[in-house]
């Protein structure tokens, strides 16, 4: 029943930012807790390995219900800014994601992604108290209906291009991030519907998202 937080640091490129990370997950922890119960969940945090580094300067993913990871651009002069800026948001994003997963929900179409994505940018929206998304900095006046009915033909299927719908590898069809986009604008249709939380919604089917649609 614990919270483990493991700073890897072989390489010894986050000497310097180790008190910024234990804070800032501290906090970020203390703020999730107040919608969710939290327990057995590891955390990791390491530098990116050199070349794959985000312009954000911070990434992550969560592994499996149990194990989320943070990644830290070290080479940046302004790394303590980024973690005190973005950490917060990140950490969320992953820790959502773990905790769905611990409903068995089906993650494997293109469908149950968009929801998947969706409900853990809605919760960053709400922990960061309405903060924007800089995922979603460049779409504020996109169209996100009209990128779902292109989508919809695969909604069902599991072989699709990760790449394509949500990291922008064909910007002539889909804009980068437009997944998380049409995800969170789902899930936001949703909560306005239903008047639900993010609370309600982490073990929701992701069909039930669609339906509003109908």
């Amino acid at each position: 029943m614990t919270i483990n937080i493991s700073i890897l640091n072989a390489t010894g490129r986050l000497d310097n930012h180790i008190d910024c990370i234990e804070r800032e997950i501290e906090q970020t922890l203390t703020k999730v807790k107040k919608y969710f119960k939290l327990e057995n969940i590891d955390i990791t945090v390491s530098p990116f390995q050199k070349g794959d580094e985000p312009p954000s300067g911070i990434g992550g993913f969560a592994f499996n219900s149990h194990r989320v990871e943070i990644l830290l651009d070290c080479s940046r002069d302004d790394i303590n800014n980024v973690i005190e800026n973005e950490l917060l948001d990140v950490l969320s994003h992953e820790i959502h994601h773990a905790l769905r997963l611990r409903f068995d929900t089906p993650s494997a179409t293109l469908g149950e992604q968009l929801i998947m994505e969706g409900l853990a940018c809605h919760f960053e929206h709400t922990i960061t108290n309405g903060k924007p998304s800089s995922l979603f900095k460049d779409l504020q006046d996109y169209d996100w209906q009209e990128s779902l009915k292109k989508m919809t033909s695969l909604l069902s299927e599991s072989d699709f291009s990760v790449k394509k719908f949500f990291h922008g590898s064909h910007p002539e069809e889909f804009p980068k991030y437009a997944g998380y986009w049409v995800g969170f604008n789902l899930v936001a249709n949703y909560i306005k519907d239903y008047q639900v939380t993010d609370t309600d919604m982490v073990g929701l089917d992701s069909d039930a998202f669609f339906g509003v649609l109908s």
